[in-house]
């Protein structure tokens, strides 16, 4: 059986990583149009210009096209949240609270066409943001400041309670927007 069935201009694509970033691009014009739930495989195809088939050649399904998109955002939100954050560093506190606004405002800089986190998407998306990885980047992220701030104030946080807590605060505030001024005024609330 013979398919016109091509990478946009006709050529093959042997190179995993371009074969996966064209599909992904293709999945976020989907997921943008129709969401994330009604998006199916041959949706994905059908703009990539490709065979179902190959779309599974290169992903395992639309849970791993949702995993890989998450990871590459979740990735470069960590790198600009670590610049954020720096001067922070020796104010545990408000370092935890500039972290959670961050995360909870962070847009996409090269495609704001798709917010994955809220809205119609969010119960796709949900368990490929709260997993191990996010767990491992947070710890990353707030272990040595977290450490410092203890043995500077006697007190004894524990970063297995803070970490989930964060992002999970992170995503609720995602999810429900406030000004600056009230979020910063419900974090003095539950400074410790």
């Amino acid at each position: 059986m013979k398919t016109n069935k091509r990478w946009g201009n006709g050529a093959r694509v042997d190179d995993l990583v371009t074969g996966k970033k064209l599909l992904l691009e293709a999945a976020v014009s989907c997921f943008a149009a129709k969401g994330v739930k009604s998006t199916t495989i041959e949706d994905i195809a059908n703009v990539a210009n490709v065979t179902r088939r190959t779309v599974y050649r290169y992903f395992t399904g639309k849970s791993d096209i949702i995993s890989s998109l998450v990871d590459i955002e979740r990735n470069r939100m960590f790198e600009q949240l670590k610049d954020v954050v720096a001067e922070y560093k020796e104010d545990f506190p408000r370092m935890l609270e500039e972290c959670i606004w961050f995360t909870a405002n962070y847009r996409p800089a090269e495609d704001n066409r798709l917010e994955i986190t809220s809205g119609r998407n969010s119960a796709e998306i949900m368990p490929h943001i709260d997993n191990e990885e996010s767990d491992r980047l947070w710890r990353e992220l707030l272990i040595e400041p977290l450490r410092n701030y203890n043995a500077q104030t006697g007190k004894s946080l524990s970063i297995d309670d803070l970490v989930p807590l964060t992002g999970r605060l992170a995503l609720i505030y995602r999810q429900h927007p406030v000004s600056k001024a009230e979020f910063h005024a419900s974090m003095r609330a539950l400074r410790f």
